[in-house]
């Protein structure tokens, strides 16, 4: 007699990769409406500035996070019911949990509450959850492309959405819901995304794998060449210099692996940057800024961190008091850098505890982390920006988890790729090649900002990542037969 038990399990196992690849869709298609979402149902208040803000719910977010809890236990329990743990023993699955430990260990030497650690890795390693979620799923051909198409056509939607506010300008971010207008002000678009360097990330990865299906194809279409021309000028509108650089990183790593179609990547790197250069030379908002920014770039290498006197004042400032020294306007991330550098050099091997320290996680834990006296006299110095989060993800591990946390997590990282990179040395896949070439675009953007712990990119970035193992794994299964 058969149990229940017995003819429950085949049926639960048989609809598990779909439940898993429904969730790991409905995952991505949230992250890239969580925050328009929020906007639509958020309130219009005014900040300490007179600026109109968002006072968005919070609900958005526990949906979110819902989903990931979701895709982790279902990952869980397919794993659990088809017996397939020893898939899991890796030198990245390894990796995986001595960064784990570090980063426990961090919160305990920085007294960072139980509570706190937990949630800081959680957002710091949310994006294995999609990773294994995929190696677990396993899905077929056809449901990764139902997939990857429901993302292409919101790619492709806020690609003409950035083209036509970059056209219209304000009243078309204004149509869309949006309150705050400091990027229409500087007319860089951000589609349905809530800011510019997002939906530059978004594009950016898009066209890498385009580029990378292009390149293993005999000949590439007039309508593959129509879209991604479409997709650089909608990243040209965003003006995110760091998704552009990032995306010419990747290109060039795809050329290395795939030992040709030179043309093919020329031609890609010079629509980018032609476009990118076009949007500056008829748009004077972005030329102005352009110029502020590099300004501030070099005002803050040479009078770096610490080194103004006590009465100083940015000299664009209109409420200057006359006995003030007057110095000029310095980019805030170089200055974050050279703070963020003096405060590891005192804490270089575990650093000040997970979720203390510049990120979203510290600042949701208390808004005033600056003011920790850990972090000098005066806490850290913000100098006058609006935003009470540091923009890059390697300063906020550096200084929370240490050299031994930036040393796991980039070995974790190495060894997740690594195997990708001989197999796409071997046979240039397009998923391979879009592998190797988001994760370098990953940690070169990554300088410049939080990407690998917000609530978008882990998503995007782990899911090419997930899937190129699962095209390993049959490679492998392929070979074996053979």
């Amino acid at each position: 007699m058969v149990s229940v038990q017995q003819r429950v399990a085949p049926a639960a196992v048989r609809w598990a990769p779909t439940i898993l690849v429904a969730l790991l869709g409905t995952l991505l298609v949230w992250v890239l409406f969580e925050a328009w979402v929020q906007v639509l149902l958020a309130t219009p208040v005014q900040d300490a500035r007179g600026n109109l803000v968002a006072d968005a719910p919070e609900w958005p977010k526990t949906v979110k996070n819902a989903l990931y809890l979701a895709v982790l236990a279902v990952t869980v329990v397919k794993v659990a019911m088809e017996r397939r743990w020893r898939e899991f023993r890796t030198p990245a699955d390894i990796a995986l949990v001595v960064l784990g430990a570090v980063l426990v260990l961090s919160g305990l030497l920085g007294d960072s509450p139980a509570r706190l650690t937990a949630e800081a890795a959680y957002v710091y390693l949310r994006g294995a959850i999609v990773f294994y979620a995929w190696r677990a799923a396993d899905p077929s051909g056809r449901q990764v492309r139902r997939v990857l198409a429901v993302v292409a056509g919101i790619v492709g939607l806020n690609a003409l959405l950035a083209i036509v506010q970059t056209v219209v300008g304000q009243p078309a971010y204004e149509g869309l819901g949006w309150i705050n207008m400091t990027w229409a002000g500087i007319n860089r678009a951000h589609a349905l995304l809530d800011h510019p360097n997002h939906l530059g990330h978004l594009l950016a990865m898009a066209m890498l794998g385009l580029l990378a299906w292009m390149v293993t194809r005999p000949l590439s279409s007039r309508t593959t060449w129509a879209a991604f021309t479409g997709l650089a000028l909608a990243l040209s509108a965003t003006q995110s210099r760091e998704s552009t650089i990032g995306f010419v990183a990747g290109v060039a790593v795809i050329c290395v692996l795939r030992r040709g179609r030179w043309r093919s990547a020329a031609l890609a790197v010079a629509l980018v940057l032609g476009f990118a250069g076009a949007q500056l030379a008829i748009s004077p908002e972005n030329r102005t800024e352009l110029s502020r920014r590099l300004a501030g770039v070099f005002s803050a290498l040479h009078l770096p961190s610490g080194a103004e006197g006590d009465n100083t004042c940015v000299e664009t400032r209109a409420d200057c008091a006359d006995d003030a020294e007057k110095i000029p306007e310095r980019e805030v991330r170089v200055l974050y850098a050279q703070q963020g550098g003096e405060l590891w050099l005192k804490r270089p091997l575990l650093g000040y505890g997970v979720g203390q320290f510049g990120g979203i996680v510290a600042y949701q834990n208390d808004p005033r982390w600056y003011q920790d006296p850990r972090f000098g006299p005066d806490g850290f110095r913000l100098y006058g920006s609006n935003e009470k989060q540091v923009d890059s993800f390697w300063l906020h591990l550096l200084v929370e988890t240490g050299a031994l946390g930036v040393l796991a997590y980039l070995v974790w990282l190495f060894l997740l790729i690594a195997p990708v990179v001989r197999a796409a040395w071997r046979r240039p896949r397009a998923v391979w090649l879009w592998a190797v070439a988001a994760l370098t675009f990953s940690v070169l953007v990554a300088f410049l900002a939080p990407s690998l712990e917000d609530p978008l990119f882990p998503a995007q970035l782990f899911t090419v990542l997930g899937l190129a193992w699962v095209w390993l794994a049959r490679s492998a299964e392929e070979t074996a037969r053979e």
